[in-house]
């Protein structure tokens, strides 16, 4: 079979010229599309509204929630285990410090007085007996010393040549005992002269008398019967201390909560058997956060909002804590408030209201006017009504409804303050409040 060549050249031209002419006309399609588009999109032209970028003074109100806490709680605790016999008071009685409160059976604590008593008066007995014959000892040690000295210096004598003449110039009864039997021998002797060993044996006497003596100064024992005597006054005013415990009375002066307990009830040491609470002037509990702190003092007044009873009460700041809580790292503020109906109660939800203003004037912007986009501040601004440029800005202070801008706009500037947020930068604007700035509305 024979192919025509010139009728096959022709066909492929014929058609390499078509797919040409269809591929130009798509793309000129898409071209036309894409310059539509850039057309409407610089061609769009938002509703916005201006305002002017002005200097006022940034105020605001802050309420910081917390709780009433009582000016002064103490729980009531029985100091022994014992009977209840007698009730004065019932759960919302105003009680003054030192009030009875309850009374215990004492029949225990009485014998226990008694028995005390008795052991202290035989103390006292035995620590005077004792400081009796301490003073006896030192006056018989002293005369036995007196007599031993004597005693060597009669044989001292005699050996210097003063001898015994007789029995009468010799009274034994003076002598001590263990050297009687030496001046008896020294009598019954020819010589009269005692020897080396007699005068040792004196002098011997003389050193054994010395620590008789020492020894009967010693205070050991009237000083163990005199801590047996303290020994015997603490156990009295224990046991006395024991019979004051059975009247319990008010620690402070309050409010009685908490209470119920009956006359025939036991009660002891383990359990409270009341709260005593203070509430004239009441605390407010909040906790701030380090920003907040330059914004108080102790002694500010600042009023407090009760929720539940849609009352302001007047507080003074009394203490701000210079650590911060382990858990929240908020500072402990304490906020005492009058309470002259005494109608708040302890845990009740109340609010300080801070009152910050800032006395110098700043640029102040609407928060409205104000893009957050990746934690950075942008506004709109306009300076011929037409077009927007899209500007970074610094704010500081802050309100719910204001920022204080520290750079990026000047005073006088106009910026976009509704309709912001289909805005980029370029943006063509329909400024619908532009007669009061001076331009256009379309």
């Amino acid at each position: 079979m024979k192919v025509n060549l010139k009728r096959l050249k022709v066909i492929t031209v014929s058609m390499l010229a078509s797919t040409a002419l269809l591929l130009a006309g798509c793309n000129g399609d898409g071209e036309d599309a894409t310059a539509q588009a850039d057309s409407e999109e610089s061609a769009a032209i938002f509703p916005v509204e201006i305002g002017m970028v002005e200097k006022g003074i940034l105020s605001s109100e802050s309420r910081i929630s917390g709780n009433v806490m009582a000016e002064k709680h103490m729980p009531v605790l029985s100091m022994l285990t014992g009977e209840v016999t007698e009730v004065h008071i019932s759960n919302g009685d105003i009680v003054e410090k030192g009030d009875i409160l309850i009374e215990l059976n004492a029949t225990d604590m009485e014998l226990n007085i008694s028995q005390a008593r008795a052991g202290l008066q035989a103390a006292e007995a035995n620590y005077n007996s004792a400081k009796s014959m301490r003073e006896q000892g030192i006056k018989q040690a002293e005369l036995q010393l007196e007599q031993a000295e004597d005693a060597y210096d009669m044989l001292d004598d005699i050996i210097n040549g003063d001898g015994i003449e007789s029995e009468q110039d010799l009274d034994l009864d003076k002598i001590p005992e263990e050297l009687q039997e030496v001046f008896t021998r020294i009598l019954m002797s020819n010589n009269n002269m005692p020897t080396e060993r007699d005068l040792s044996q004196a002098e011997m006497a003389v050193k054994q008398a010395e620590i008789a003596l020492e020894q009967a100064q010693s205070n050991a024992q009237v000083e163990a019967a005199e801590a047996s005597v303290k020994q015997a006054e603490i156990s009295l005013e224990m046991a006395e201390s024991q019979k004051t415990n059975a009247v319990i009375t008010a620690p402070m002066s309050g409010e009685v909560t908490n209470f119920n307990t009956i006359v025939g009830e036991t009660v002891s040491p383990q359990a409270p058997l009341m709260q005593l609470v203070k509430m004239d002037e009441p605390i407010v509990r909040i906790d701030v956060n380090e920003s907040m702190l330059p914004n108080l003092e102790v002694d500010q007044e600042i009023n407090i909002f009760i929720p539940s009873y849609n009352k302001t009460y007047e507080g003074v700041v009394k203490y701000i804590s210079i650590m911060p809580g382990e858990q929240s790292r908020s500072y402990p503020v304490e906020i005492g408030i009058v309470n002259p109906d005494h109608d708040l109660r302890i845990g009740m939800h109340a609010q300080a209201v801070l009152n910050l203003e800032i006395t110098e004037e700043q640029l102040l912007v609407p928060v409205r006017a104000v893009v957050d986009e990746n934690g950075e501040k942008y506004v709109y601004v306009t300076s011929d009504g037409e077009r927007v440029e899209q500007r970074l800005i610094t704010i500081g202070n802050e309100t719910s409804d204001l920022f204080e801008v520290v750079s990026g706009l000047q005073e006088g500037e106009f910026i976009v303050e509704n309709g912001i947020h289909q805005l980029y930068d370029g943006a063509n604007v329909n400024v619908r409040n532009g007669e009061e700035f001076g331009f256009s509305s379309n």
